[in-house]
């Protein structure tokens, strides 16, 4: 753990860090987009201070020095430099986007549903902070991706945590804020809040989308649903996942080109090129999150292009596409680069077939949800279980105002843009249908359905922030029933009563306090009229709160980290690896593959690597022969090796046996120091002999005869 004044540098440096990106991303925005204020002119920033944190991160990365000490200066050398050439435009004459008032009371109940959301993900990042981070996805390649990112200083370097799967070509904007986190801090609590951001980033969209027709209020009810649902609730918080950094993005990208349309120039020619250029940033930087977004960010662009004037749609292709390409192109080019291809997990399109990695191991067949279509057995033993288990006993009204909301906003829509947003919420939510993996399993069995609803999120929650502005709300106490039942909705479908009786629920509660009751309180007062300089202090007490709350949380967090870990046979291993620093540690085996984040170290300064064969256009397989592992062993220069069975995806409860262990036999410069189930972890004490192969009574080379693996 931390001591006191290493806690205090590492705070310092990150508080410094994003007073300088919220600093320019403040002054451009006040440079570009003047007339812009409150909610739209937040988001905007907020969309640019990712922008910088990414631009940043991959130029150092790019050139191999991504640092503690070179991302602070370069986030500083970027401030100063903004805030001395750059001046505040000029909103006189120039039209925003419309913004009628909100009822008093309505704020008041969105601020309290926004409570309630960030209280049940306080809950489940207390239950991480008490254990480490144990989701899978983020043990097998979102925090490893960030702490070799640190470790190494570069951005381009392929990170291969295992054979199976070609995830180390997934475009990495989210783990680049992980990254920043890790080197600015030296550990990864930070990694337990950065989701909170993307929260944060994804409610003000909800509320951007609604607040130009005076329905904000409704919008984030609405898309709160979704968030409290069970999907997101027990995976993204205090977790290294992107679902919800994908989703906000998306929503951005909706709400700043909703609101650039309706801020047109006053005889309609177009909207303002800077505003489109952010919300071009927004996709950009989506589908540089995620690749399972780039059918919503595809019908963005169509969206801002088609509403363009005639004559302009040029130029409006320009102001969203620079952008875009900046904010996500970056890992699209490097696999290309590396593979000759933008997305290597698509090998055929249509007629064209594209290069790609040849792979000896597969994972789970990678069927869509479409195939099922017509299947009523998965439909009830798969989909409507996974459904329920996602979105609660009430998931076909939550699918229904999702989808619903979006149509009704299609046909009933007042404004062009509306309508066309509404259309690419419908395009994204078919896209999921024939998304790879969305019914992932044995044909006939789509066992990870369930897990990978998650890809259906981003468009649910953009029909969910649509559904309050194409239904005919009459009158005021119209608006007030669906406020209600939306509310309703989100309680009893989600169980958000659960903050108040499950175990932590204390730090869910302290967690909404400081981030949202007290900001709140502190907008308050200076609506009505406090003075800045009491609003600076208070905002300065309670970033001061914050600070000293976190120094107690990260030493209980490190005193049990990893301690009861207990999956797939690896939970000796990691506890060993919690006393272990500056040490080079070989896995083989998927199984240490998938789990191998814990591998790193408190302090994640032990180099990790999957021993595996470097192929032609990105390949990385598992090591064929018993002769080339140990040369591989021999070359990697380690100081551990760990092997474990290999992960079956089709019957998890039965692993396969990996032939590395064998392949070890008969070594003095092994000595094997811990025995957990099909986990081994050895001692390398010197070089393995590869001409010692041929006397094991073993077979030689590996040929995987098992699907699934």
């Amino acid at each position: 753990m931390l001591s006191a004044g290493a806690y205090l540098a590492g705070a310092l440096e990150v508080l410094v860090f994003i007073a300088a990106l919220a600093a320019t991303a403040h002054r451009i925005r006040a440079a570009l987009l003047p007339p812009w204020t409150g909610a739209p002119a937040r988001l905007v920033e907020a969309v640019l201070g990712a922008a910088l944190l990414v631009w940043i991160s991959e130029l150092l990365g790019s050139a191999g020095i991504l640092g503690e000490w070179e991302l602070l200066a370069a986030a500083l050398l970027i401030a100063a430099g903004v805030l001395w050439l750059v001046r505040p435009g000029s909103a006189a004459g120039v039209p925003a986007p419309p913004a009628p008032p909100a009822p008093a009371l309505a704020t008041l109940l969105t601020a309290g549903v926004v409570a309630v959301v960030v209280a049940h993900w306080g809950l489940e990042t207390k239950q991480s902070l008490d254990t480490g981070i144990e989701n899978f996805d983020s043990l097998w390649y979102h925090m490893p991706f960030a702490a070799q990112m640190a470790q190494s200083g570069s951005t381009t370097a392929l990170v291969h945590p295992e054979t199976v799967f070609l995830n180390w070509f997934y475009p990495e904007n989210s783990e680049l804020f992980h990254a920043a986190g890790i080197l600015l801090t030296g550990r990864d609590t930070l990694s337990f809040f950065v989701n909170f951001g993307w929260l944060a980033m994804l409610l003000l969209s909800a509320w951007c989308i609604g607040r130009p027709y005076g329905r904000g209020h409704l919008s984030v009810a609405a898309t709160a649903v979704v968030l409290e649902c069970h999907t997101l609730v027990v995976r993204e918080p205090g977790a290294a996942k992107n679902d919800v950094a994908a989703a906000a993005l998306l929503l951005a990208a909706a709400a700043i080109l909703l609101n650039a349309w309706l801020a047109r120039d006053e005889r309609g020619r177009g909207y303002p090129g800077w505003a489109l250029a952010a919300a071009g940033l927004a996709a950009g930087l989506a589908a540089g999150t995620k690749v399972t977004v780039l059918a919503g960010a595809a019908g963005l662009t169509v969206a801002a292009i088609a509403l363009a004037a005639r004559g302009r749609r040029g130029a409006a292709a320009a102001w969203w596409f620079l952008p875009a390409l900046a904010g996500g192109a970056y890992w699209y080019v490097r696999n290309l680069v590396v593979s000759g291809n933008p997305i290597p997990q698509v090998r055929d399109v249509g007629p064209i077939h594209l290069p790609g990695p040849e792979r000896l191991q597969t994972g789970r067949p990678d069927f869509t949800v479409l195939h099922y279509a017509t299947d009523t057995g998965v439909w009830r033993h798969y989909f409507a279980p996974g459904l329920h288990e996602a979105f609660g006993g009430l998931w076909p009204l939550v699918l229904v105002a999702a989808a619903g909301g979006a149509l009704v906003a299609l046909v009933r829509g007042r404004d062009p843009a509306l309508r066309w947003i509404a259309a690419v919420a419908l395009f994204a939510m078919a896209a999921y249908l024939v998304t790879p993996l969305s019914a992932a399993g044995a044909d006939g069995a789509p066992v990870a359905f369930g897990i990978n609803i998650r890809f259906l999120v981003p468009a649910l929650a953009l029909g969910l922030a649509l559904l309050p502005l194409g239904l005919p709300l009459r009158s005021e106490r119209a608006g007030w029933y669906l406020f209600g039942g939306l509310i309703l909705l989100m309680a009893l479908t989600d169980r958000s009563d659960a903050v108040l009786r499950a175990p932590g629920r204390e730090f869910g509660i302290l967690v909404a306090l400081l981030a949202v009751a007290l900001p709140a309180g502190l907008f308050l007062a200076r609506a009505r009229g406090a003075r800045p300089a009491a609003i600076a202090a208070g905002a300065a007490a309670l970033v001061a709160l914050v600070v000293a709350i976190g120094y107690p949380v990260q030493r209980d967090y490190f005193r049990d980290r990893y301690a009861h870990f207990d999956g797939m046979d690896l939970a000796r291993a990691y506890r060993w690896a919690e006393r272990t620093e500056g040490r080079r540690i070989g896995l083989a085996g998927t199984t240490a593959g998938f789990l191998q984040y814990g591998f790193y170290g408190p302090d994640l300064s032990n180099r990790v690597l999957y021993l595996g064969d470097i192929g032609p256009h990105g390949a990385f397989n598992a090591i064929p022969t018993c002769r080339a592992f140990r040369a591989a062993v021999n070359a990697a220069g380690l100081d551990y090796l760990v092997t474990s069975p290999f992960l079956n995806f089709i019957h998890p409860s039965d692993p396969v046996r990996s032939p590395e262990a064998g392949w070890l036999g008969g070594q003095r410069a092994l000595r094997p120091i811990i025995r957990q189930g099909g986990v081994t972890v050895w001692r390398v004490g010197g070089r393995l002999d590869p001409a010692g192969c041929a006397a094991l009574g073993v077979p030689q080379r590996y040929v995987p005869d098992t699907p699934g693996i």
